[in-house]
């Protein structure tokens, strides 16, 4: 799956949680609330439903793993709940400090998406990866709630009806720009691919940011549902002079780099078009 894909797909099932979270928000009564308990509630509401449906598109739509897509969607729903509850807060806070307006608001979106985004280190555990998904998150909150508020104000004079309609869009549209703009932003900064060209997975491209697992097992990052390949097979690692290849240990399978055999254990450089031979797949290492 080629790298615009995967953006895509993020995009959807971000929008798709924009739509939850709408649902969810917008079945419960919250306008006789105290001001910073309805914030609360309306920022876990977001963040649980675009947090959840952001995670799940990798093992959904990539991996092709329900239960994957199931266990990362229920870990990033309880990051964007924790996270979007925080993030909703400080935003309340900040709109009233700034007297509202457009400033207001778009910090308050920008807040949002930039700690729904580094909810993803409780899903992957890898701090550069949540910190560029953060920044992706914060863009896609600008966007998006820039996108929202053009539409409130102008159908600032319609009917009540038009109002929910067009809160349900404009959340749709910011879970969308989330979702699109975390992926987005580690391919962007990441500093090598790994592009699989032949196997299972061929046509897939994954970006490597600080470290990359490959194997058999649907959560490491590059998944390789191919003989020959073990459960975890190998890591890819950025060090300060580029990246280098390692053969996991009690790796029974067979492991080449530019046609030189790893026995398990074994390090190797990689360099700029090498080939990766790991069981039946084979990958090539694209530096950036």
């Amino acid at each position: 799956m080629s790298k615009q894909l995967q953006i895509y797909y993020s995009a959807v099932f971000g929008g798709l949680g924009g739509l939850a979270s709408w649902w969810l928000v917008g079945s419960v009564a919250t306008q006789t609330w105290n001001i910073w308990v309805a914030a609360a509630f309306v920022g876990a509401g977001l963040g649980l439903g675009i947090g959840a449906l952001v995670a799940a598109a990798d093992g959904a739509m990539i991996k092709h793993k329900p239960q994957r897509a199931l266990r990362d969607g229920m870990m990033g729903g309880v990051a964007g709940l924790v996270t979007g509850t925080l993030g909703m807060l400080v935003a309340q806070w900040l709109f009233l400090a700034l007297l509202g307006g457009w400033l207001g608001r778009a910090l308050s979106w920008m807040l949002l998406g930039l700690l729904i985004g580094l909810g993803d280190l409780l899903v992957h555990r890898r701090v550069q990866r949540a910190a560029y998904a953060g920044l992706g998150g914060l863009v896609g909150g600008l966007v998006g709630g820039l996108f929202y508020e053009s539409l409130t104000q102008i159908f600032l004079a319609q009917a009540g009806v038009v109002q929910i309609v067009l809160s349900g869009i404009g959340l749709v549209l910011i879970g969308a720009t989330i979702g699109g703009c975390i992926p987005l932003a580690r391919q962007v900064f990441a500093r090598a691919e790994l592009h699989v060209v032949a196997g299972e997975q061929h046509g897939l491209v994954r970006e490597v940011t600080d470290t990359a697992t490959i194997g058999r097992y649907d959560g490491n990052d590059l998944y390789l549902p191919d003989a020959g390949v073990a459960w975890r097979h190998a890591l890819v690692r950025r060090t300060d002079d580029g990246f280098t290849l390692t053969v996991l240990p009690n790796v029974d399978g067979l492991t080449q780099v530019a046609g030189v055999g790893l026995d398990p254990g074994a390090v190797r450089v990689l360099h700029h078009g090498d080939r990766i031979r790991i069981g039946g797949a084979e990958l090539e290492f694209v530096a950036k």
